[in-house]
């Protein structure tokens, strides 16, 4: 008797609803799209949990998530392999992974009968030692009937998940009934057509974080009331929420957002105009720190200065030939390939207010 063992996961969440086949081996849920099993859910991480699979058992691992793992709504400790059993509920952000363990059992092959000893006419055993014995011919067997070969087989199509689909999907809502969003007669109108509404991140037509926080009996999933209404205020509020979580990537010049770098450089009392490129600014921001801890030198209007046009840029301040408290700077492009004013402009509000200066394009 064989009895190979199958590990399965029935997936449920949003806009998602699967059976994964566990294989031997490491298998990784997340964020990312490097991972074996990937949710795409503000709750879960990036790298969230492990499971480990053997010919015989299956370990999970939370590999120390944000939000946590629940094994039968209990939450276990992080970096700790926890035991799987047939029917274990793990609940991973807004996803749910019930653990099925199967047997297959295949029975051995039966032995063929031995065959028959030929027996003679009196139900004795045929003689040995030469004798003779006559024996009966059997009937000639009848003649197989022509069958007709089997069918080929079709190939099954290959089923897309229904996380794959939501990835590549854009939604628009289906009106239902009179008075529909922007249409006659539940009908949605041409506009409505050409430009399809797509979900933000995380976000479900038929599911909503919310329903955590309703008690048992209301938490329904699909084409229903609840999950619809929640889902209308989580994609109001879950926005704000993640501005509010987030708001340190705002304050990092590398990751805020570009039009939130001329609030940032408001700290230095500097301007951006339009002639300014994403990069300068972005970098002047990370720099500031440096340079107006040495502003009024000639090394810090020069980094200033070299980070605006993005060439080189020099600045001398102790030529014997020059008049008293004037310096000359040199940039190494053509008048015609950069601002005039701009560069006119960041001089005079980082030179010492006494002195003056000779500008020159060198190509």
């Amino acid at each position: 008797m064989f009895e190979p063992i199958i590990h399965q996961l029935e997936i449920s969440g949003p806009q998602m609803e699967e059976t994964y086949a566990l294989t031997e081996g490491a298998t990784t849920i997340g964020r990312q799209a490097t991972n074996n099993l990937v949710f795409v859910h503000p709750l879960v991480s990036r790298k969230h949990a492990e499971l480990v699979v053997t010919a015989v058992t299956c370990r999970i691992m939370d590999l120390g998530s944000t939000h946590g793992t629940q094994i039968n709504r209990e939450a276990i400790e992080p970096e700790t392999a926890v035991l799987l059993t047939n029917g274990d509920v793990i609940e991973i952000g807004a996803f749910r992974l019930v653990y099925k363990k199967t047997e297959i059992v295949i029975a051995d092959p039966e032995p063929k009968p031995a065959a028959p000893e030929q027996v003679g006419d009196a139900g004795e055993p045929a003689a040995e030692n030469g004798e003779e014995t006559a024996v009966s011919e059997p009937e000639a067997a009848p003649k197989a009937e022509k069958t007709k070969p089997p069918a080929p087989s079709t190939p099954k199509p290959t089923v897309t998940s229904k996380m794959q689909e939501w990835k590549t999907a854009s939604y628009v809502p289906v009106s239902s009934g009179s008075g529909g969003r922007g249409s006659d007669n539940g009908k949605p109108t041409a506009k409505d057509e050409e430009e399809p509404f797509e979900l933000p991140p995380g976000q479900s037509f038929t599911y909503s974080r919310y329903l955590e926080y309703l008690p048992e009996i209301y938490r329904t999933t699909g084409e229903t009331f609840i999950p619809r209404f929640l889902a209308l205020l989580e994609s109001i509020l879950a926005p704000v929420e993640w501005t509010g979580d987030n708001f340190d990537l705002f304050l990092d010049a590398k990751s805020s957002p570009v039009g939130f770098l001329p609030w940032l450089a408001n700290w230095y009392e500097l301007d951006f105009d339009p002639t300014w490129s994403e990069t300068a600014m972005r970098t002047v921001l990370q720099e500031a720190h440096l340079i107006y801890r040495r502003r009024g030198t000639a090394w810090a209007m020069q980094r200033l200065l070299e980070i605006y046009t993005g060439t080189s840029v020099q600045i001398e301040d102790n030529n014997d030939n020059m008049e008293d408290f004037t310096f000359s700077v040199r940039i190494a492009a053509s008048s015609k390939a950069v601002n005039r004013t701009a560069i006119e402009d960041l001089i005079n509000a980082n030179k010492p207010a006494h002195t003056s200066y000779d500008l020159m394009f060198v190509e």
